[in-house]
């Protein structure tokens, strides 16, 4: 697993600071992936393939087709169900001569992978179909075709729409119940989007052609962040008690990230303990500032079973469970 730094990232056109720490990450570096992917609601789970000239330059990207659905929908899905409010960038290869949905999924429900938003672009120029990007969601309510949210068309789209097939950055800010969404770096118009229907889920990509089985989406340098700081919500975000989150990901096999939050500084200790009592690790200890912390566990050297995580500061006691795959 990468290690959780702390970074910065500034958008040119809107010039918003983040003070953020990382939450997912993954590169399909060596032909790998770093974290569990899954197979969504219809269709097969991500793999990692050779593709040079990818933006990172290692040579591998994930990769994920359309062709195991009756549907001619691709999806899959990772990261921790928990996930509520993040940022959420990832580079998508988007060809132009192509009537099909390309793009990232977010707070995907990976219980009855029934609902979800989506954040894709289709860009056909000179065609039949309207180029677009389209912010839409699917919906337990409604489970046919996902519903529109938010339409950007060529005049809305900062450059207009591409006329070559190539990669480009695409991205998300989901903040509560609003939405914040940018295409290769520029924010697109009519920021933030409201929207009720969901507030967790895990991350996740998605394709999806109404005639063809034949296409693959293509997708690299995945980076999912929280903020802690931000000036387009305003205020620090401090919750009203401690808080344990489910580790992610779970199943564990290398390696997982366990999320907790303080309302305010205070001391805290995050340990690891096996069913029988036996403490593995401790993650963190000592005065932490109040918000969201992220620890790391590496699993090395421990065999498969069922962990327990135990949160522990001034207002009490929390735990989770976890299982180790080996």
């Amino acid at each position: 697993m990468r290690s959780m730094i702390p970074f910065i990232i500034l958008f040119c056109a809107a010039p918003v600071v983040f003070a953020q720490s990382v939450l997912y990450q993954e590169a399909f570096t060596d032909g790998t992936a770093d974290n569990p992917w899954f197979p969504g609601f219809n269709g097969n789970a991500m793999e990692a393939i050779s593709y040079p000239g990818n933006p990172s330059g290692d040579g591998w990207v994930g990769s994920l087709g359309n062709h195991f659905s009756g549907g001619n929908v691709g999806q899959s899905y990772s990261g921790s169900p928990e996930m509520g409010d993040f940022y959420y960038e990832a580079q998508v290869y988007i060809p132009v001569d192509e009537a099909v949905y390309y793009g990232l999924e977010f707070r995907v429900d990976t219980t009855g992978l029934t609902s979800g938003y989506q954040f894709v672009a289709r860009f056909k120029p000179g065609g039949m179909t309207t180029e677009r990007l389209r912010f839409r969601v699917r919906s337990s309510a409604n489970p046919g075709m996902p519903a529109v949210i938010r339409d950007w068309e060529a005049a809305d789209i900062p450059g207009g729409i591409p006329q070559e097939s190539g990669w480009h950055r695409m991205a998300v800010l989901a903040k509560d119940h609003r939405f914040w969404f940018w295409f290769d770096g520029e924010e697109l118009p009519g920021c933030p989007v409201t929207d009720f229907s969901t507030l967790n889920g895990a991350i996740g990509a998605y394709i999806w052609d109404a005639s063809s089985p034949m296409y693959s989406l293509l997708i690299d340098d995945i980076n999912v962040t929280t903020d802690v700081v931000s000036a387009v919500g305003g205020d620090i975000i401090v919750p009203e008690a401690a808080l344990l989150h489910q580790n992610w990901p779970n199943p564990v096999r290398a390696g997982t990230n366990i999320a907790y939050e303080l309302p305010r500084r205070m001391h805290a200790r995050l340990e690891v303990y096996t069913l029988h009592g036996r403490r593995v690790a401790v993650l963190a200890e000592g005065m932490q500032d109040a918000g969201r912390h992220v620890a790391a566990w590496n699993t090395a050297g421990l065999p498969a079973g069922s962990y327990l995580f135990r949160l522990t500061t001034g207002a009490g006691v929390q735990e989770r469970h976890g299982v180790l795959l080996r």
